[in-house]
């Protein structure tokens, strides 16, 4: 009887040992480069989205104020009231770009549950490359209540206006007691550059005030 073969046990060489390695250090890379891509994608997006909703919403809010425009006279830090009933200039608001004031209705008063009626003066301004909205409680302040002052968009770098008068646009408006019949806002934005919104108004005109008599 033969006696049995014996088998001797083989084991890696050390290239393949190494190729293994490298193989597997390869697809290691791969995948943490595929997953870093998914998390710089995924940031991306909500960034992208992020923005998107501030936009949408920054339209929003000045959609809502800009159409419910109307004409009515006001007052500044308790002066007398001013035949302008819109205003819109350099500086104005200590805006960094134009800046603009004006009264708006229809800001809800549910019930009358706030001591406030339905008609408030607001107004826009650029600081520190923000696009902020200023709105006073009642559309004839007084110099002792400080305005509500509420950021709406960041990286807005420019602000400015242009009114559609009795035949064309002017970028001034100095017809007392007149509104114009539009208002063109233009926002020079970082992310989206140059956003424009064209409002119709009532091209109202106010009767002139009587002789003795209160506006």
């Amino acid at each position: 009887m033969c006696p049995p073969i014996k088998r001797h046990a083989r084991g890696f060489t050390l290239i393949e040992v190494l190729l293994a390695l490298m193989i597997f250090a390869t697809l290691s890379m791969s995948a943490n480069q595929i997953f870093s891509n998914v998390i710089t994608s995924d940031k991306q997006t909500e960034e992208v989205g992020n923005a998107l909703k501030t936009l949408q919403r920054t339209l929003l809010i000045m959609d809502s104020d800009f159409r419910q425009m109307m004409a009515r006279q006001y007052r500044n830090g308790g002066d007398e009231a001013q035949e302008a009933l819109l205003e819109f200039s350099d500086d104005l608001l200590d805006s960094e770009s134009q800046g603009i004031r004006f009264v708006r209705g229809g800001w809800i008063n549910p019930q009358a549950l706030f001591p406030r009626g339905e008609v408030v003066k607001v107004g826009y301004r650029i600081q520190d490359n923000t696009l902020e909205r200023i709105r006073w409680m009642y559309p004839d302040d007084s110099s002792s209540v400080e305005p509500a002052i509420m950021p709406v968009m960041e990286g807005v770098k420019d602000i400015s206006f242009a009114v559609l008068g009795s035949e064309s646009w002017q970028e001034s408006w100095d017809s007392p007691l007149e509104m114009p019949k539009a208002i063109r806002v233009t926002l020079d934005t970082d992310r989206y550059g140059e956003l424009v919104r064209i409002y119709v108004l009532s091209g109202q005109t106010l009767p002139a005030p009587v002789a003795g008599g209160t506006p």
